[in-house]
């Protein structure tokens, strides 16, 4: 499924969830496997001076044992394909714009967050850098779980090409991980512009068949390559709160699959996308699927 995987890592425990689940799904899917870190060089001391040299010395030693210790870790796990790479930069830019695009990476795999929670709050994490930059799948590591042990899959879909992509990955991943699918759909009814009490009964009555519709037929592609027992879900209410709040939740999920974008750009640029609520707020594994 994906042929070259790409894991950033910087030491923190997060990353090292993050090391351990790109072993397993490069194993499971018989992939190449990257590790890479960044320097931030943004974070280095500008000032010329005595020590400056043994000081750069210090942080290029500490990077090369960190990628030497991790492609030991994959080698130890059985892997044959395991390369580092260590780059000098913005891991904001360096990781989701320059390495994916160099190494022709399919999926790129990084910690929920990293250790300089000050700079996050102010300027954003690289996973939500990656998650929006990246031309690949983009797989946040939420937990410990055995990255071959995904047995419930959940799947936002909106009627969108996009959502059809996502839809796609995450068949073909249940089918590779023997796990259960849910389909889901959130409606936001109450925010459409023809809510108005004359029209209100009938609009939403027509846009809940609709939506009933488009989760029949999905549940009907996903069963007719393989899988059994697809369960589908239609709600209403905030999908960016809904799906990864409630119904990972409710549904035991391990894994959460989501597109990039959706529908309602206007709304995303407001409130958020699904996927971006998604990497913060679900408690299981987000892949951030992109349109190919």
């Amino acid at each position: 499924m994906y042929k070259h995987i790409l894991v950033t890592v910087d030491g923190s425990k997060s990353s090292d969830q993050a090391l351990t689940k790109a072993v397993d799904l490069a194993k499971h899917y018989n992939s190449a496997l990257l590790i890479s870190h960044v320097i931030d060089v943004r974070s280095f001391p500008t000032m010329a001076g005595p020590h400056h040299g043994d000081l750069w010395s210090q942080y290029n030693k500490t990077a090369e044992d960190l990628l030497e210790k991790s492609k030991k870790e994959a080698e130890t796990a059985g892997l044959k394909q395991v390369q580092t790479i260590l780059r000098n930069g913005n891991p904001r830019f360096e990781v989701p714009d320059k390495m994916t695009k160099e190494y022709d990476i399919d999926l790129l795999i990084v910690g929920e967050s990293g250790r300089n929670a000050a700079e996050r709050m102010i300027i954003g994490s690289v996973t939500e850098a990656c998650m929006r930059r990246s031309p690949c799948d983009v797989l946040t590591v939420k937990n410990e779980t055995n990255a071959t042990l995904y047995r419930s899959i959940l799947v936002a879909v909106d009627g969108s090409e996009q959502a059809e992509h996502a839809l796609a990955t995450a068949v073909e991943m249940a089918n590779i991980h023997q796990a259960k699918l849910t389909i889901a759909h959130v409606s936001e009814w109450g925010t459409f512009s023809k809510d108005i009490a004359f029209y209100q009964h009938s609009y939403v009555a027509e846009a809940q068949k609709e939506s009933e519709n488009m989760l029949k037929k999905y549940k009907q592609q996903a069963e007719s390559q393989g899988l059994k027992d697809v369960q589908t879900i239609l709600r209403s209410g905030n999908p960016r709160l809904e799906v990864p709040r409630v119904l990972t939740v409710e549904n035991n999920c391990d894994l959460l699959i989501t597109a990039e974008t959706g529908q309602h750009a206007v709304s995303r640029f407001f409130t958020g996308s699904v996927a971006e609520s998604a990497v913060r707020r679900s408690p299981c594994d987000v892949i951030t699927v992109r349109k190919t």
